[in-house]
């Protein structure tokens, strides 16, 4: 994920982005999303912000909502896909940054 989620990163999308997102897989890895001047940086390391919106996912909920075979909106009412922080509606433009390969 830190070497492919960049590559398929929407530049025309990101162009105003300035957004910090810390995302959980439910037992894997805790990535860092930093999304800034049309690019992202993604990292293990703590980012040098605090992140704008803490995200915790189910991890075949997440690959599901990623390649759109399943809502957004349906895995978050599932309780698969958890936003929190102090800017917690950014999570859903995660998909329109980074689209389905």
């Amino acid at each position: 994920m830190p070497i492919m989620m960049p590559l398929a990163l929407d530049r025309a999308a990101a162009r105003d982005v300035d957004l910090v997102l810390d995302l959980t897989v439910r037992r894997g890895p805790r990535l860092f999303l930093t999304f800034r001047d049309a690019a992202l940086t993604v990292t293990r390391d703590t980012p040098p912000r605090t992140p704008d919106c803490r995200v915790s996912a189910d991890p075949v909920a997440f690959l599901l909502v990623a390649f759109h075979r399943t809502p957004q909106w349906l895995a978050i009412a599932r309780g698969h896909l958890r936003a929190t922080g102090r800017r917690p509606w950014l999570a859903t433009r995660l998909t329109h940054l980074i689209p389905s390969p």
